[in-house]
């Protein structure tokens, strides 16, 4: 390898390196500003949400008690005198509108919400007082809240309520006097006369400052709050100048709404977001001066840590190279980086040595033509350099194109990392099946394709927990105990699950007498001490260790089906 080319490979790494930690602090950091900037989003809608819900009660309550002191007042004898207009002279004409102001003047002092009360004939008569003690008399101009008067007939005996832009009175008309301010008006009918002229009519005016009180509180950080009616008009507001205004959505805002129980009205809190946001400009800001001091340190240390890092992996890659190429006569390493890479170069070299050893014993043992069985190598391997020297031999056959013993390799690394990495009894069922496609394909590169496995098994099933290596050793015995003919056989496994686990492996290359069968059956049972298949006595033993009587395995045989193998628990 050319020098630019290993130079080339360091920069790469370092760029990698710095990239990546780029990537993670930027994914990190945005993550969490989002998170924050949601979190105060969802914090201002709980807050105002709690605030809106105990404002519609108290403007519920405010609105009730006044709507009870108008039907009260609909049964007294002065309002309906005054209705009828029948008055023997204008002395009784004074005394009873005397009357009703005195009563309209309690109504005020028992409600503090209320600005003033007012009763209107169907021939445009009407008596007014307020809380300022503007109290008259007069005669409405013609046509004047003639609309209205028509709605609050349709909701008779309810109360309508509007606001006083709504009402549109005139300066000059007695009604004006309990208007002459933000207020919002109720109107109710006395009578059930189907002509609005015919009728009489209570009215009240709720001080729109008593109504604004009862939601002011979710007011903060400069936000804005609004009462629209079913229109979507503004009838009451912490700002005077939007009354009486169409509510328009401004996106600056975070405008977050509330629906009320009656008459369609609505609740909105208009929140800026340049003021709860500024503390996540600031944390914002923040990150970027922090991830940029943070890229300059990883720079640097990755420049000198690439000293260390890059100089033990290429004289790893050579040495790999080397042995890829069938020469296992490699110096050792020389330490020159990081200790656990130079741990794994010593690693590597002292496993090829061994490999280098075991392969001159057994040339020396078919040399001496010896029968005795070579026993397994007697040096432990750590697990995770067991998995890594694998890798290491599937790139050395890789960079030679022997395709197929890579892909070897590949299935023995899924084969035996579940065996070293976990002690543990069981695991899900879909790495049970997992291993035992790995398991299947390295059987089949022994005996060929005459094998052919199949799994019936419903996805749903996949994250159950299940006993592990418990179907492999049924497996085995279909690839090693079938028939030597040259037809393809079959594999069937069968999965399902009701209360427990049913397991069905069929194997259609091999029949096995009744007698043989009733004698392993007697074995699985217990009734038998002997067992002669090791592997089907071991998973016996496995299910009654794990559940008990409820783990049952037996076998049945014809010559149609081959042989089955039934497993429940």
């Amino acid at each position: 390898m050319k020098w630019s080319e290993k130079v080339d490979w360091k920069v790469k790494q370092v760029l990698f390196i710095l990239c990546g930690t780029l990537l993670i602090i930027t994914l990190l950091f945005g993550i969490t500003y989002r998170y924050f900037v949601k979190k105060l989003s969802v914090n201002n809608e709980k807050i105002v949400q709690l605030t809106f819900r105990q404002t519609e009660k108290d403007l519920k309550y405010m609105m009730e008690n006044a709507q009870k002191q108008l039907s009260r007042f609909s049964i007294n004898e002065l309002a309906w005198e005054f209705a009828d207009n029948q008055f023997s002279g204008n002395a009784r004409r004074s005394r009873c509108l005397q009357g009703i102001v005195a009563a309209f003047d309690e109504m005020l002092a028992a409600n503090s919400d209320a600005y003033g009360f007012a009763i209107l004939s169907g021939d445009g008569r009407a008596a007014v007082s307020t809380a300022e003690g503007k109290s008259g008399t007069g005669e409405l101009a013609e046509g004047e809240l003639t609309e209205l008067l028509e709605k609050c007939k349709q909701d008779y005996p309810y109360v309508l309520w509007v606001s006083n832009g709504e009402a549109a009175i005139a300066e000059g008309s007695p009604l004006y006097r309990m208007v002459n301010r933000p207020v919002i008006l109720g109107i109710k009918a006395m009578g059930e006369f189907q002509e609005t002229d015919r009728d009489s009519y209570l009215l009240v005016a709720l001080d729109e400052r008593s109504v604004q009180n009862s939601f002011s509180q979710a007011v903060y950080n400069g936000s804005d709050a609004v009462l629209l009616n079913e229109e979507g008009k503004i009838i009451s507001a912490t700002r005077k100048e939007m009354l009486g205004t169409e509510y328009q959505p401004d996106r600056q805002n975070q405008n977050i709404e509330y629906d009320m129980s009656y008459r369609g009205w609505k609740l909105i809190n208009m929140v800026s977001k340049d003021s709860y946001l500024r503390e996540a400009r600031d944390i914002r800001n923040f990150g970027i001066a922090l991830a940029v001091l943070a890229s300059l340190g990883v720079l640097v240390v990755s420049l000198v840590w690439s000293r260390r890092y890059t100089k033990p992996i290429q004289n790893l890659m050579e040495q790999m190279e080397s042995v890829g190429k069938e020469n296992l006569d490699i110096p050792e390493p020389v330490k020159a980086g990081l200790p656990e890479l130079d741990h794994l170069n010593e690693e590597f070299y002292a496993t090829v040595q061994k490999l280098k050893g075991y392969i001159e014993r057994v040339q020396q043992a078919e040399q001496e033509k010896a029968r005795e069985e070579l026993l397994a190598l007697q040096y432990q391997i750590n697990p995770h350099f067991l998995y890594n020297s694998l890798n290491s031999i599937r790139w050395m056959a890789m960079m030679t194109n022997n395709t197929k013993v890579a892909d070897s390799l590949v299935t023995l690394s899924r084969i035996i990392m579940p065996i070293l990495r976990d002690p543990s009894f069981t695991w899900k069922l879909e790495h049970e099946l997992e291993f035992l496609q790995s398991y299947v394909e390295m059987m089949q590169i022994r005996f060929g394709p005459q094998m052919e496995y199949h799994l019936e098994c419903e996805r749903e099933l996949y994250h159950e927990i299940f006993p592990r290596f418990i179907l492999q050793p049924m497996i085995e015995n279909c690839f090693v105990h079938g028939s030597s003919n040259s037809e393809v056989r079959h594999i069937y496994v069968r999965i399902r699950r009701s209360e427990g686990f049913h397991i069905e492996i069929q194997n259609t290359g091999v029949f096995v007498e009744e007698e043989r069968v009733r004698q392993i059956n007697q074995g699985l049972s217990g009734s038998e001490k002997e067992q002669k298949s090791i592997g089907l006595s071991n998973v016996r033993k496995r299910l009654a260790f794990l559940y008990g009587e409820k783990g049952r395995m037996w076998l049945e045989s014809d010559k149609e089906k081959g042989i089955v193998v039934y497993l429940e628990f």
